[in-house]
């Protein structure tokens, strides 16, 4: 067998399968606890917020402002239950780069209006008490 043929053999051997990975996807959220895949899960957020709005390594390559106010109103949404569920010191590491994001937008969107996303069609209208982030041009009343 070629060098090429036993690489790749090598290779597909190590590679686990769809299913290997999905069960292991399972027994790992099975094991892991909720707080820390919330914690996860306002880090990745706020990961792909940077990168969205131009910030990351790669920069404008991958900027999208639809995407990076997503992922910033996910965030936004995650740091609100988490407070809720683990506590304010648990959120505290992301207040900050929330309103640091959240500022960021805002200046990328301003600078560049045609770039702004319309906002969805068919938003949930906040429930009474609660305070909702509106980037500028994200809403018209």
């Amino acid at each position: 067998m070629s060098d090429q043929h036993e690489d790749e053999a090598a290779q597909s051997e190590q590679e686990p399968s769809s299913q290997e990975f999905a069960a292991a996807f399972v027994q790992h959220l099975g094991r892991t606890p909720v707080r820390d895949l919330i914690i996860q899960a306002m880090a990745t957020m706020a990961d792909a917020a940077g990168i969205r709005l131009g910030l990351g390594p790669e920069g404008l390559a991958v900027a999208d402002l639809a995407q990076a106010r997503t992922a910033i109103e996910v965030l936004r949404g995650l740091v609100a239950v988490a407070d809720q569920e683990l506590g304010t010191a648990a959120i505290r590491p992301f207040r900050e780069p929330l309103a640091q994001l959240q500022l960021a937008y805002a200046k990328i969107a301003e600078a560049n209006p045609g770039a702004v996303p319309a906002p969805p069609v068919s938003a949930p209208e906040p429930e009474s008490g609660s305070r909702l982030w509106v980037p500028p041009g994200g809403r018209t009343e």
